[in-house]
């Protein structure tokens, strides 16, 4: 079974709380991601998410005015670089969020979407399936 540490993207994109909605929603686009960490005096302060964005400007809220601190999640869901990719596709369903920041110690080591564990797992399967 795969593990987190296999498949997580190492290269985290990150943003200050003080950023506007503008400019995290031009660094994820630019990434071509769907989330940015929020880093605050070298620590994870709470991710932020295309779908955070979107949420805030349909309830109105200027995205050249308003900051990432304003509508960012805090208490962040973590996984650990040990988690199987079952475990850690359980956490996000319970959860209900598509990203899972992998964490090791206190320290952001990788990010994980439901699209890399959909991708693993469809490599499982197709593995399984071919013959030998």
């Amino acid at each position: 079974m795969k593990l987190l540490r296999d498949i997580s993207v190492r290269h985290l994109l990150t943003v200050e709380p003080s950023a506007t909605l503008r400019r995290a929603a031009k660094v994820m686009t630019d990434r071509g991601v769907g989330c940015a960490v929020v880093i605050e005096n070298e620590k994870v302060a709470g991710i932020i998410t295309e779908r955070d964005i979107l949420r805030a400007i349909a309830s109105d809220q200027k995205i050249d005015v308003t900051t990432v601190d304003a509508i960012m999640t805090r208490d962040v869901v973590s996984g650990a670089p040990g988690w199987d990719i079952l475990r850690a596709a359980q956490a996000m369903t319970e959860g209900g969020f598509r990203h899972l920041l992998v964490m090791e110690m206190d320290d952001p080591v990788g990010i994980v979407s439901l699209r890399d564990l959909l991708d693993s797992m469809a490599e499982i399967v197709q593995g399984e399936s071919s013959p030998a």
